[in-house]
């Protein structure tokens, strides 16, 4: 065949593939084609195999399973060779490829076809250099990316550290010479005679730091605004709605998150656990605020509670559970833990039916074995209750409380009618009680589940609380009132001026203990009840829904919301000295204090969380937590951390102005005289 005829063969050879081949080819097909020597068509098929599972993801998948198994890599053309050698032996291995190190040379004749067409010449080509040349593409492709931005954040890295150690030198030198200014200052200021100052011998190397000072002083790097870095930080320790937190702190521009607990200005978690309050009044340079006070049990916990309270009632001759319900205190590494069992057990035998009262020796009798089975040491100190309580807490089936003091969100609390249940009680929880309870989780399609799960709940300090047999209902159905009060760094006091209503979901009646949908109106039990929602929303209604249902009979704002506030600041100044004993700097805290009503509308004060559920589990809780949350941040994070921040608040409240601060300072915390 003469030279002309092969070039005319030659230009033909797309239109040649297209009709003699049963699948597409693509345009890399071609180039390959006609770039090689002839090749034997017995290997025909094997060869397009070879080339098709390089364009598929037989490469990627191979490229990311090694990539993570290799050494460091220098260069990605290193790389890209050493995946090219194993990618060629994997694909050996398959019954791909059948010679490795040497190179193969296949040759392939086209078939003869029907038509007139003369068959196709194309010339030779070293396999496994293309296989090489396709790997290192694909390979140098997927890792350059992954070598620029290496390569950025080392350029920037040491360009900051050239930085600071060139700011570093020049402070250095200039405070040295001016040390030395100093010193010549004073020496001229002893010999009383006006002299001209001599040449000050400067070295070479502060010459050059001083040029450098008043002429190549560093170029700040330009930098995108939008990619500044914040002035601020804040950490969040998860849980409780956590995610609030961070939606208030989106409307302020100058704060960012962090994961970094020993540079956040702003640490809030759902316990102090971790907080160095030691250290607050050391850094000035860098402040730090804090969501809890270091002592904050002196209120927080049930049993402190009821001994401040005591406290101040008997400073003031008070009785303590005009405030607060009957209140026991047991506590089982306390040295009057005898003493407080006698106490109580005298007073419930006391006042308790005449159906289930004991003559002085059967109560002695069974008191002395209540202690055996506890097994706690006599005392030396002899207590008695004197004080009586109001008719509304009596009634026929005579019903007590049982609370751990260091839970919360209901948990280990319990309803009991028998003075042998509460022993059994007791004994259970110093040994390790074994509570379940309901949880709600989403499962993988977003869809809300519900699971039990058991909790072994172990502790040796409780109180033994008297139970309102006769309250205030609403709808035939207990509930209880969640307020809110707010501790300042500066010990100032302020109330929430909206609360919400607590219901339980089932009606009320005193024969059944067991059941703690009647009793228990606390959110995380009432929601995994069967009745949850099905009259209220979240089971929560509002101030003025509670205002419209009693307004015939008493004014709810004007007259018990306003009782409340006087309580819950009465509670916070009986901690005045405490809570704060070592006077730390930049803490403060919110807490939610319950309140309860008899039928009779008398107030008490059932106890102060520390933690206060910031769930918003219902429309009106998704109006008021935010904004109760950024109006505290207003009194606390804006005046510690001065910010440019629109005045407006963007968590309006029904009947309150977007610029008003609901917050109601009740006053500062001053002790309480006598």
């Amino acid at each position: 065949m003469s030279e002309e005829q092969q070039n005319n063969y030659a230009n033909q050879l797309p239109t040649l593939v297209n009709l003699r081949s049963n699948r597409n080819t693509s345009q890399m097909d071609l180039n390959f084609i006609q770039k090689s020597k002839t090749i034997q068509s017995e290997n025909w098929e094997m060869l397009q195999r070879v080339k098709e599972s390089l364009e598929s993801k037989a490469f990627t998948n191979f490229f990311t399973s090694s990539l993570a198994k290799l050494p460091n890599f220098k260069s990605p053309q290193e790389l890209a060779k050493v995946l090219a050698d194993q990618f060629i032996q994997n694909e050996i291995k398959k019954g791909k490829k059948r010679e490795a190190k040497s190179a193969i040379k296949i040759q392939v004749s086209q078939p003869q076809t029907s038509d007139s067409l003369p068959a196709l010449k194309t010339p030779q080509v070293k396999l496994e250099k293309n296989k090489f040349n396709q790997i290192r593409s694909k390979s140098r492709d997927k890792l350059r990316e992954l070598e620029i931005i290496k390569e950025k954040e080392r350029e920037k890295e040491q360009l900051n550290k050239e930085n600071n150690k060139l700011n570093e030198k020049i402070l250095k030198q200039k405070n040295k010479l001016y040390s030395k200014d100093t010193q010549r200052q004073k020496e001229q200021d002893k010999s009383f005679v006006e002299q001209p100052s001599p040449p000050v011998k400067v070295s070479k190397n502060i010459r050059q730091t001083i040029s450098i000072m008043k002429l190549q002083l560093p170029t700040p790097i330009e930098t995108n605004p939008q990619q500044q870095p914040t002035m601020y930080s804040y950490f969040l320790g998860g849980g409780n709605n956590c995610e609030l937190i961070k939606r208030v702190f989106d409307n302020r521009p100058d704060w960012h998150q962090t994961a970094n607990t020993a540079r956040a200005n702003f640490r809030w978690q759902q316990s102090n656990n971790g907080y160095k309050y030691f250290k607050l009044n050391w850094h000035k340079s860098h402040k730090e605020l804090l969501n809890h006070f270091e002592f904050h049990p002196e209120i927080s916990n049930k049993k402190n509670l009821l001994v401040n309270i005591s406290a101040a009632c008997e400073t003031l001759k008070m009785n303590p559970f005009d405030i607060m319900p009957v209140t026991f205190a047991i506590d089982f590494t306390d040295a009057s833990v005898e003493s407080n069992i006698s106490a109580f057990y005298n007073f419930y035998n006391r006042n308790a039916p005449e159906s289930k009262q004991l003559n002085k020796q059967d109560a002695q009798n069974k008191l002395n074995e209540i202690k055996k089975k506890l097994r706690i040491a006599p005392s030396r100190e002899k207590k008695q209750l004197e004080f009586q309580m109001r008719d509304t807490f009596t009634g026929p089936d005579y019903l007590w409380l049982l609370k751990p003091t260091g839970l919360n969100r209901g948990r280990g609390i319990h309803v009991f009618q028998d003075i042998d249940n509460l022993v059994e009680l007791l004994i259970d929880y110093q040994y390790g009680y074994h509570e379940k309870q309901m949880e709600t989780y989403k499962d993988e399609n977003g869809q809300t589940q519900q699971k039990v799960v058991q909790y072994l709940l172990k502790t040796s300090s409780f109180v033994v609380q008297k139970y309102i047999e006769k309250p205030l209902l609403i709808k035939n159905r207990k509930f209880d009132i969640r307020v809110w009060v707010f501790l300042n760094i500066d010990l100032s006091c302020y109330f929430f001026k909206e609360g919400y209503i607590r219901m339980a979901s089932e009606e009320y009646r005193t024969n059944d203990v067991d059941n703690i949908y009647i009793h228990l109106t606390n959110n995380a039990i009432q929601q995994h009840s069967d009745k949850y929602g099905q009259q209220e929303l979240g089971n929560q209604l509002s101030f003025d829904s509670v205002s419209d249902y009693f307004k015939s009979k008493i004014d709810f704002r004007g007259q018990l919301v306003e009782k409340m506030k006087e309580m819950s600041y009465f509670a916070m100044r009986t901690v005045a000295s405490k809570i704060n004993k070592l006077n730390r700097k930049f803490c403060m805290e919110i807490f939610g204090f319950d309140f309860f009503l008899d039928e009779l509308f008398n107030i008490y004060l059932i106890e102060v969380n520390t933690n206060p559920c910031l769930e918003e589990s219902s429309p009106l809780l998704q109006m008021l937590i935010p904004r109760m949350i950024d109006d505290a941040f207003a009194l606390t994070v804006d005046q510690i951390f001065p910010i440019q921040r629109d005045v407006v608040s963007k968590f309006p409240v029904s009947n309150y102005s977007d610029t008003e601060n609901m917050w109601q300072l009740m006053g500062e915390l001053t002790e309480i005289q006598g």
